[in-house]
């Protein structure tokens, strides 16, 4: 019976180390093209060896094995055709305190093993029995090697749309995307401007439309893989795809968004470095592109062009600016008050509002609300909301994101701040 010896699996770091093989045969030729894929150097003694060795960047010795050849070797395998030459080399590699490995009857006597191997680009998979039956180490070595063939290393795929877009339940979609072979991790990034799968997926899942048709997303979204989505993520995470080009929430946004994957099990360690990396990227795009965003007064957005009388509902300090300002324009003011009023404005209890807004040419809600108190119809005049979180529902609203936007769209500055960031980014990936 062959011998059994239970073993220990390590993965030997041996780059520009010297490894002694004995052997010029078959054997000794698969265990140097291993040994040259680990980047050892190998030092090949043999008389004669087979001719395929004479392609391989190697040390060959023509001539018989002597002791003194295991001096200074990291690793020495035995593989001659003789079994009394191999327990030789085993003695003099014991004797020099170099671990060595025989292929042949006297493994069991040496010091290490080398199981069945399969290497990929990603992966190095070893398969032992712990010296049983090498035949079956080999057929599950080839069973692995044909399914590695249908599989693919992930990329980091997105799909969305910038936009608010109903979802069916996150835990529907998780039981539908954990039947797609090749998606090997996912989180789902909804906001109110964005709605968004980021995913690692195998590029033949990709190609297959199988994920896109797992959204049902209108025919406007987009979607981006590799490093496109890398830099796509890079751009939203540093606030460069956001209705106000800088903001921040969206980082919070996206790290809830990961996290929550990661509690549910759906992201996998490959998302995980991807998002990291990401993030990283934003934050030198943020501090690149922070110097030309420039500082303006929201309520001077929300009063430009006004005429006639405003109602500005909130008597805080961002509603006591507004007044201010809309008093430096001439304008006439309503205001709406929910505990402090103002003495000496036309100022009212907050749920006289219908009253107010009768005759008013602009509605400017500057209040600190956890839910929105107006609806834009039901005011019936144009709506500025310059609270956070939104005081007023409603498409017609214009409110922070929407006017620090088109002040940057018309004064040009974001043309210089999307150029500093493209400029930025590719610095970053040449780097």
């Amino acid at each position: 019976m062959r011998p059994v010896r239970n073993t220990f699996a390590v993965n030997l770091l041996i780059e520009a180390k010297t490894v002694l093989v004995v052997g010029g045969g078959r054997v000794g030729l698969r265990k140097t093209q291993s040994l040259l894929d680990a980047g050892a150097h190998v030092k090949l003694v043999c008389p004669t060896a087979l001719p395929e060795f004479a392609t391989l960047q190697i040390e060959h010795l023509a001539r018989p094995f002597e002791d003194a050849d295991v001096t200074g070797c990291a690793l020495v395998i035995a593989c001659t055709d003789s079994k009394i030459v191999n327990r030789a080399i085993l003695e003099a590699a014991r004797q020099a305190q170099v671990p060595c490995c025989c292929a042949d009857g006297n493994w069991a006597e040496g010091d290490f093993i080398v199981p069945a191997t399969l290497r990929t680009d990603d992966l190095l998979i070893s398969i032992s029995t712990n010296g049983r039956s090498c035949r079956t180490a080999k057929e599950v070595k080839d069973t692995l090697a044909r399914r590695l063939t249908q599989c693919s290393p992930g990329v980091l795929f997105i799909h969305g749309i910038d936009t608010a877009c109903p979802l069916p339940p996150a835990k529907l979609l998780s039981e539908r995307l954990s039947f797609l072979s090749g998606l090997y991790g996912w989180c789902f990034l909804t906001t109110c401007n964005r709605t968004e799968i980021i995913a690692w997926a195998a590029p033949e899942l990709i190609r297959s439309g199988l994920l896109t048709h797992a959204f049902h997303l209108p025919a406007s979204a987009y979607t981006y893989h590799g490093e496109a989505a890398m830099r796509h993520l890079s751009y939203v995470l540093a606030g460069l795809k956001a209705r106000m080009i800088g903001e921040f929430h969206i980082v919070g946004q996206v790290r809830d968004a990961v996290d929550t994957a990661l509690s549910a099990g759906w992201a996998n360690g490959q998302l995980q470095r991807a998002y990291a990396e990401a993030l990283q990227r934003a934050q030198t795009l943020r501090a690149a592109i922070a110097p030309y965003i420039p500082q303006v007064e929201v309520e001077a957005l929300a009063l430009e062009g006004a005429t006639g009388r405003v109602v500005i509902a909130g008597t805080g300090s961002l509603g006591r600016a507004a007044l201010a300002k809309a008093r430096e324009m001439g304008l006439e003011v309503t205001m709406l008050y929910h505990r402090h009023p103002i003495e000496g404005v036309d100022c009212r209890p907050l749920d006289q509002w219908q009253s107010a807004v009768q005759g008013a040419t602009r509605f400017i809600s500057a209040l600190t609300v956890t839910e929105p108190l107006f609806d834009a119809n039901a005011l019936g005049i144009p709506a500025y909301d310059l609270g956070a979180p939104r005081n007023i529902t409603g498409d017609e609203v214009h409110d922070l994101d929407v006017l620090r936007g088109d002040y940057l769209a018309r004064t040009g500055a974001i043309d210089t701040i999307l150029a500093i960031a493209e400029h930025t980014y590719t610095e970053i990936t040449r780097d």
